[in-house]
């Protein structure tokens, strides 16, 4: 039985964006709009807890289309002006959650637990009166006069005179994600494009990797195919029995992502193990350990890299016999493993796939929705924020930055139209700001602090 308007809106999905929306669509409309957050799994935030390996990294300071990703990541330009890092901050602070700036501007909770953001917005939305309803998954969105039906599997199906969709990507499968935004979008018409993981492990060639399993060393990483570089970085790389992981590999592994989905020649990981010292200091180093007596091949290598991890690129290089005196090296030896040190080059066979994935790559469609609003052109009353949308962010707090301000951007639009009773009008096309409605109604002017 279909009870006409059993809430203003409706949001499909309870991860980030979909609290952080229900949170703003009560404050922007001074608690007159309800909203019902209906969740498939058998409760909210459980991939927000996983953020930031559960510290959940909110955002950083340089958010900006320049480290987003997609069709047209320009699109995402008017949504994070609209509601910049420093917004963030302040309403994290405004429910209970203090936050605090660390390395390249990434910002966290102070207590550095996920749970505690979780529970700060779930505490929020009770205090509201905003309905969470779990472990029911929304079939279909049926549009209908004034408003929309939302079927669900196996309870009470929703009238709602609004629609968000965020349901998320289909990376982290074992966390909740899922193909399921796409699907309940495509049969209203919209276009997904293709899919692949992002933020994501690399799988290589394991002859020498696997040696080394469980090594950490902060190295230069670079990925390359046919001889150009397509991204690069700096910091700690970790090698596994099946490639390489780390915060510096992950950063960079769409492009990996992308070529193993198209597969258009080779690729090679290229290490550099010792990123601050130059190849010539290297060599010099490596001719005072050659005259060091009674030293093997096997301890050329001690104190300047891990041991076990020394040792494997000196058999990479091609020096098997680690019994072997290092008196027999030769000059051009020398040269050969500062080389292998400095430019260690693994043959790259792909990544760990959506399972191992922090986030998704492609989406629905941005053509088909207004940049400034986050509503369907195709469905006029049907808004879509988060990751369900062809935009991701790089590693560091981006994605979750996108999240807070599509949200946004989306609640402030239907409240906008609701109270108009119509869809917001808005002019199409354009790519400037888009003042935000009333901020004092969310942030009262004390809190806003900047991150």
């Amino acid at each position: 039985m279909v009870q006409r308007y059993t809430a203003d809106c409706g949001i499909v999905g309870g991860g980030a964006a979909g609290l952080a929306a229900a949170a703003f669509l009560s404050r922007l409309s001074g608690g007159k709009i309800s909203s019902v957050v209906l969740e498939k799994g058998p409760r909210v935030g459980k991939k927000l807890l996983a953020t930031g390996n559960g510290t959940c990294n909110l955002s950083n300071i340089h958010a900006a289309p320049s480290h987003y990703h997609g069709t047209d990541p320009r699109f995402a330009a008017p949504t994070l002006a609209a509601f910049p890092p420093a917004e963030a901050v302040a309403f994290f602070t405004s429910i209970g959650v203090e936050c605090r700036e660390r390395e390249n501007g990434r910002i966290y909770p102070l207590c550095a637990q996920a749970a505690a953001v979780l529970d700060c917005l779930r505490l929020t939305l009770a205090a509201q009166g905003t309905a969470e309803e779990c472990g029911a998954s929304v079939t279909a969105i049926r549009p209908e006069k004034d408003g929309f039906l939302l079927k669900r599997e196996g309870a009470a199906d929703w009238y709602v005179r609004r629609v968000l969709v965020c349901a998320g990507g289909a990376a982290s499968p074992s966390l909740g994600g899922s193909a399921d935004g796409y699907a309940l979008l495509s049969a209203l018409g919209h276009t997904r494009t293709p899919l692949f993981p992002s933020i994501v492990q690399v799988k290589t060639d394991t002859a020498f990797v696997k040696a080394v399993k469980g090594v950490r060393v902060d190295a230069s990483i670079r990925f390359e195919r046919e001889g150009r570089t397509l991204a690069q970085e700096q910091g700690e790389v970790l090698f596994t029995e099946y490639g390489l992981s780390g915060p510096a590999v992950m950063q960079i592994s769409r492009c990996v992502a992308d070529w193993e989905r198209r597969r258009q020649g080779g690729m090679d990981a290229v290490l550099g193990l010792l990123p601050e010292m130059e190849e010539r200091a290297l060599v010099a180093s490596l001719r005072r350990r050659a005259a060091l007596p009674g030293r093997t091949m096997g301890d050329l290598l001690t104190g300047l890299l891990q041991k076990r991890l020394g040792q494997t690129v000196l058999r990479a290089a091609g020096y098997t016999d680690l019994n072997a005196s290092v008196a027999s090296l030769k000059e051009k030896d020398l040269h050969r493993i500062a080389q292998g040190i400095t430019g260690w080059r693994i043959p790259v066979r792909g990544t760990q796939g959506m399972g191992g994935a922090q986030v998704t790559a492609g989406g629905i469609a941005t053509a088909e929705f207004d940049p400034h609003t986050l509503e369907s052109r195709r469905v006029p009353g049907l808004y879509a924020a988060g990751e369900v949308l062809d935009i991701d962010g790089d590693c560091g707090g981006y994605n979750l930055q996108w999240a807070w301000a599509s949200a946004h951007a989306a609640a402030a639009a239907m409240v906008s139209s609701l109270e108009k009773g119509t869809p917001d009008p808005v002019k199409r096309g354009t790519t400037g700001r888009r003042e935000s409605m009333d901020k004092d109604r969310i942030f009262g002017q004390k809190d806003r602090k900047r991150p």
